[in-house]
């Protein structure tokens, strides 16, 4: 009994053990709650300030929302947060609401308590410029370019630009497919501009061979579902659809080479549909997509030379005398 009692724990060293124990359960990381932001000190989380910085300018008017000299509260006098207005390359929280600008769970990136996505949201960034001006080319100020191959979500909606699910690429509430839509990506050029070689802003150019989806809906531009290439809300076989690409050139021009702009010459022996609804040219009667079936059209390929006169009148890269299906 004796000997037992000389390895029990004195009641100091107990008490000290106790103390680190609870001292390591308390301050576990895994079991502390997260103090929410609070830049001013109000009080207030900056995830539902108003006016995170406290310099009298509310989130939707404040060039630096997360930055100012504050005007009252506790730390009235004193200036808090960074000095990178909201526009900055290097402001990638700018709320400091813990979420990253370009987070997907970041749903109103200048908390001004719209949604992004919200019809009458339109400055989403806060940085002065309305999402649709001509002079906006990064909509969430996410610091990507709305036309940068990174940009992968142009609006700050949550919802990637090359999702099913994105009806609205540019956040301006006409839906892509909409006739009313004539600008996808919101870069303030029309859809059909010549100038116009991006339609769904996604570093892209339209006719380049990795650009499968022209008009960023989801489906691939050679999709027998993909009835509507460009996104204009005209079938690509409609009779009235006569630029099937949106690339500013008439399918029917001599200049256009590229009518569903695949990144395939029409008179490629690799270009197999023409106007890209998804049929090869053997199996399609209306190989170019103008409406008018092949038997009586006069311009099969659609490269604006009379079937009677081309050498290959259907466009497949090889000489009608030498070729057996030349429809």
């Amino acid at each position: 009994m004796k000997i037992r009692t000389l390895f029990r724990p004195l009641p100091q060293l107990r008490n000290l053990s106790l103390a680190l124990l609870l001292g390591l359960w308390t301050t576990s990381p895994i079991l502390s709650a997260a103090t929410p932001k609070d830049l001013d000190g109000d009080g207030t989380p900056n995830l539902t300030d108003t006016d995170v910085d406290n310099d009298g300018l509310p989130n939707d008017a404040d060039p630096n929302i997360d930055g100012g000299y504050c005007r009252t509260g506790p730390k009235a006098g004193t200036y808090v947060g960074d000095r990178l207005p909201n526009s900055s390359r290097s402001e990638n929280d700018m709320d400091d609401d813990g979420l990253k600008d370009n987070a997907l769970t970041e749903e109103d990136i200048d908390a001004d308590g719209l949604d992004d996505d919200d019809p009458t949201e339109d400055d989403t960034d806060a940085d002065g410029l309305d999402d649709d001006s001509v002079f906006e080319d990064d909509m969430d100020g996410d610091s990507a370019d709305d036309d940068s191959s990174s940009e992968k979500d142009i609006d700050g909606d949550s919802l990637p630009d090359a999702a099913p699910e994105e009806e609205d690429i540019d956040g301006d509430n006409i839906d892509d497919d909409a006739s009313g839509e004539d600008d996808i990506d919101g870069d303030s050029l029309d859809d059909n501009d010549d100038a116009e070689d991006d339609i769904d802003g996604d570093g892209l150019k339209d006719n380049a061979t990795k650009e499968t989806d022209i008009d960023g809906d989801g489906l691939d531009d050679d999709d027998a579902s993909e009835t509507d290439i460009d996104g204009d809300d005209i079938d690509d076989d409609d009779a009235t659809e006569d630029d099937i690409d949106g690339d500013g050139i008439d399918d029917s021009d001599s200049r256009e080479k590229d009518i569903d702009g695949d990144g395939l010459d029409d008179n490629s022996s690799k270009e197999d549909d023409i106007d890209g609804d998804g049929l090869d040219d053997d199996n399609d009667d209306d190989c170019d997509g103008d409406g008018e079936d092949n038997s009586t059209d006069n311009d099969d390929d659609g490269d604006d030379s009379d079937d009677e006169d081309d050498q290959d009148s259907d466009g497949d890269g090889h000489d009608d005398d030498t070729d057996d299906d030349d429809f």
